[in-house]
């Protein structure tokens, strides 16, 4: 006598049809609403309530690089990749001497961003697939503190050898709640022109965090 896994047994067929629809109808809301406020408002900015705020000792943030600059070249005065390649760009965040958070690669630019939130779907994921703000929230968490600092590393990403652009200690009290711009002169072990680190609190609504999140 064969046995049926869970797998193998019948399922309701209107079940397993409702579960895809749910994934994209979700997968869709999300995108909505962070697109939403550039075709229905005029002049909305996207700013949270509380922007501009100092950052509270003992409360937890969502921090990330929304866009990287780096120099035309690399530390050494030649072209980031052979040929007229621009660099592949990641970035690093370390917290209390651990890595916390890593981007994906943006290919051959100077002029990096990323967006706080991200979608990743495939078609094998639609039968069972879920949700939540910790998946869709591309972000490192922290706790502030005015004596702590986050270390931004940014490197060129190559299938050999990842080359370093730069490494930056960032002190958490010379941050405040929304995009945070930091410029940078040319240095023989930095290349980054400029950083816009965004920080926004974990307790947030997610339509907030939607809003201000977008490209």
């Amino acid at each position: 006598m064969s046995n049926l896994s869970d797998f193998d047994s019948p399922k309701r067929p209107w079940l397993t049809a409702f579960v895809p629809v749910a994934v994209i109808l979700l997968a869709a809301g999300l995108y909505w609403a962070i697109s939403a406020s550039d075709s229905d408002v005029d002049g909305l900015t996207g700013d949270l309530p509380n922007s501009g705020e100092k950052l509270l000792s003992g409360k937890n943030y969502y921090t990330y690089i929304s866009e990287i600059e780096l120099y035309p070249s690399n530390e050494e005065g030649k072209p980031w990749d052979q040929g007229d390649d621009g660099p592949d760009i990641k970035y690093q965040i370390k917290w209390l001497g651990n890595e916390v958070f890593e981007s994906s690669v943006k290919d051959d630019s100077l002029l990096a961003n990323w967006s706080g939130l991200q979608i990743d779907l495939n078609w094998s994921d639609l039968l069972g697939k879920t949700l939540s703000p910790n998946e869709t929230i591309q972000a490192a968490r922290i706790r502030y503190d005015a004596l702590s600092s986050i270390e931004v590393i940014v490197k060129d990403s190559d299938l050999a050898k990842d080359d370093l652009a730069g490494n930056l200690n960032i002190e958490l009290k010379t941050l405040r709640i929304g995009k945070n711009r930091k410029d940078f002169p040319k240095k023989t072990d930095n290349c980054i022109r400029r950083i816009e680190i965004t920080v926004l609190p974990i307790d947030s609504t997610l339509e907030d965090l939607a809003q201000f999140m977008k490209e």
